[in-house]
């Protein structure tokens, strides 16, 4: 037990911290169905001290006594807990194991999945008494911290943004509004970070998933979430900060319906866009999609339609709040409750089968057998290593160096050898992800990575362990 604890604290994905986070949505967004079809609870004031749950703009005062009411609840506290406390396994690993953890933050490509740890703790632990309050900021400082890192080794390695930058970049915004519940002004600095962010990586992200072939689908799938966690911070952090019965709002309303809610508007414009071009990369990488073996990588599938459904409905509880008559039209709301509710079912339904795909398969990549593999080279021993800061561009037609860099050297991780009783840290490709990209086969990575060293003028090169490849092609290369 206590080896298999050890192999579990030091190996696990990073991009499990996708399966907690899409917990943590599941519990939010059925909480909220309960309530909407729920006739014991009532549509109160966001600043209203009867509102329990304010995790919409629009919030309800249920009859706690209801039976089906304290089902949701309960679902509602499971999902937070189990989802929150599975991510304190992360600081156990950087804490025990911090080499392995510092090799993993050491890349873009490996890094990726990383801000989806404390968005997950800041939805969380918030209302969850001083401890919560405690966790949420120090969720959103590492957050920020790991923002700060995150641009400093893109700008290193020049990378352009693309939707695997979102949870580190974008993704301080839920921290923004968890914050904003205790600190409205700390809470106003990430989110304006955040929207400031959102409109200059997210048209260049556009761009990129629609002209990118080489982009992978568990990537492109992911473009939905950049405007949706803008559009949902941004509808809670313009609710008011004070708890009154019946204040005066009308000055506070008159400002929200003159900038906010076009503001609003946008954002859920550029959420549609954004679904549109998760769904067209799909398409266009569907025959890719079926060749596929399920990965660490793809639980990036499972979260991004229940992100995207959390802002639908904070853009619906926001038009009744702040329209002048207080009534939405009619064809409207139906539209939207409509697309929602489908949101709901279609991203549940992902989540669990993600879910449970990835705790069959978590065994395999966790206790990893690298006895009949070559250990791969340290990246500063690889063949990209001269040439992982050529960078990318915004139409490129190659795959990026960093992805083949993180594919040559695998991920590091701990084998225990069970005869002699003792644990070691090797390289290995026996894992078959990198973050949130699926690790290539050997005659792809050749035949990527050759075309590359032709586009930058260098000398193809097959090193010991690589399959020779006879059909090799300049694929999409200009020579």
């Amino acid at each position: 037990m206590i080896i298999r604890t050890k192999l579990l604290i030091c190996n696990l994905p990073l991009s499990a911290a996708a399966i907690s986070f899409s917990i943590v949505l599941l519990g939010i967004v059925w909480l909220r169905r309960a309530e909407e079809i729920l006739t014991s609870c009532k549509e109160v004031n966001f600043h209203s001290s009867q509102c329990n749950f304010p995790e919409f703009p629009g919030c309800y005062f249920c009859d706690t006594f209801d039976h089906w009411y304290q089902v949701a609840t309960k679902f509602h506290t499971i999902c937070s807990y189990v989802g929150g406390l599975s991510v304190a396994l992360y600081a156990a690993k950087a804490m025990l194991f911090g080499r392995v953890f510092i090799d993993e933050m050491s890349s873009p490509t490996t890094a990726s999945p990383a801000g989806l740890i404390f968005m997950t703790m800041a939805l969380a632990f918030t209302g969850k008494g001083a401890a919560g309050a405690v966790a949420v900021f120090v969720a959103s400082f590492l957050h920020l911290a790991l923002l700060l890192w995150f641009i400093y080794m893109s700008l290193a390695y020049q990378t352009m943004p693309d939707p695997s930058w979102f949870p580190n970049t974008i993704g301080i915004g839920l921290c923004a509004v968890k914050v904003w519940f205790y600190n409205p002004l700390c809470g106003h600095f990430l989110i304006a970070m955040t929207l400031m962010l959102t409109f200059l990586y997210y048209p260049i992200s556009l761009i990129r998933v629609a002209l990118n072939e080489k982009m992978s689908s568990t990537i492109c799938w992911m473009q939905m979430i950049c405007p949706a966690i803008s559009l949902y911070s941004l509808a809670i952090v313009m609710q008011p900060s004070f708890k009154e019965e019946r204040p005066d709002i009308s000055h506070f309303q008159t400002m929200q319906r003159s900038v906010y809610l076009p503001s609003m508007t946008c954002l859920f414009g550029l959420c549609i866009v954004g679904m549109i071009s998760s769904l067209h990369g799909l398409a266009v990488r569907w025959k890719q999609i079926q060749k596929e073996e399920f990965t660490p990588a793809h639980a990036a599938y499972s979260f991004p339609l229940l992100m995207h459904a959390l802002a639908v409905q904070a853009y619906r509880s926001s038009l009744g709040f702040f329209s002048e008559t207080g009534e939405v039209n009619p064809a409207l709301k139906s539209a939207l409750e409509i697309y929602w509710i489908v949101l709901v079912s279609a991203g549940t339904f992902v989540a669990v089968v993600c879910l449970i795909m990835y705790l069959s398969f978590l065994p395999s990549w966790i206790d990893v057998n690298t006895s009949d593999e070559l250990e791969p080279p340290a990246p500063n021993e690889t063949s990209m290593f001269e040439t992982v800061t050529w960078g990318e561009s915004l139409i490129q037609p190659y795959v990026s160096p960093t992805i083949l860099q993180s594919n040559e050297t695998g991920v590091l991780v701990m084998t225990h050898d069970y005869e002699n009783n003792w644990d070691s840290l090797v390289r290995t490709k026996n894992v078959p992800a990198v973050g949130f990209e699926p690790m290539m086969r050997t005659r792809t990575f050749n035949r990527e990575r050759e075309a590359l060293k032709h586009l930058v003028g260098g000398q193809d090169i097959i090193h010991e362990g690589d399959e020779a490849d006879d059909d090799f092609c300049f694929e999409n290369v200009n020579v």
